[in-house]
């Protein structure tokens, strides 16, 4: 159990609720079902809590999108596998751990049992070091910039200058507050003009119309 700590890089205060959590129903009665459930509503919880808060540009389909895949079967699995999981899962004969959900199952049942031996802030510390690398990957992945993001990457890649965005309205629209800005990109001979109900909201969208007009360029080039 001192490994498995170790590599959890979590020090089980009741190592009874460990080896609850490591315990399949083909072995006991006092299997990791309950468990399970539970870490897998604080799993879902800490994953929607981080991107929302890390990705303000996302729209809730795509931040649906990249929770299921942090989250997923497959996802969990992998996880498993990298703290070698199966050496210590505690199953009936006969049970198998290749192929079916039982190894990211016990992960879910891990992560319960961690927030009953402490609290929800060092449970999100111990999440937090979980799925670093699952998170640090979405962190890299090109689909998650925001279209100003891309579109100064796109220019700076080209020494181009940057983007210039001026706002050329604000005001209300019935009982929302609209934001007009209007960007412009000198080296590509482009403007358009974007709107929100925040200045950056409108910054985004004029930001979006260029990399539409620059990839639509690149087409008619081709």
């Amino acid at each position: 159990m001192k490994e498995l700590m170790s590599k959890l890089g979590y020090q089980f205060q009741d190592v009874d609720l460990l080896k609850k959590a490591l315990t399949h129903k083909s072995l006991s009665s006092q299997h990791n079902e309950r468990l399970e459930f539970l870490g897998d509503a604080l799993l879902n919880l800490y994953v929607t809590e981080y991107l929302y808060n890390k990705f303000d540009s996302l729209d809730e389909g795509k931040l649906t999108q990249f929770k299921a895949t942090i989250v997923s079967r497959e996802s969990l699995a992998k996880i498993a596998q990298d703290i070698g999981l199966s050496d210590f899962i505690r199953k009936g004969k006969g049970e198998k751990l290749e192929g079916n959900s039982i190894p990211g199952n016990t992960v879910e049942a891990l992560i319960g049992a961690v927030f009953l031996d402490s609290n929800y802030s060092k449970t999100n510390k111990f999440l937090s070091r979980l799925l670093k690398e699952n998170l640090l990957i979405l962190e890299e992945s090109k689909d998650l910039k925001d279209p100003k993001s891309k579109l100064q990457e796109h220019l700076q890649k080209r020494n181009f200058q940057l983007p210039l965005y001026s706002l050329k309205r604000n005001g209300s629209k019935g009982k929302k507050i609209e934001f007009k800005v209007f960007c412009e990109v000198k080296d590509l001979n482009m403007t358009a003009t974007g709107t929100g109900q925040s200045r950056k909201k409108a910054e985004l969208s004029a930001a979006q119309k260029i990399l539409d007009k620059v990839e639509v360029s690149n087409v008619i080039k081709k």
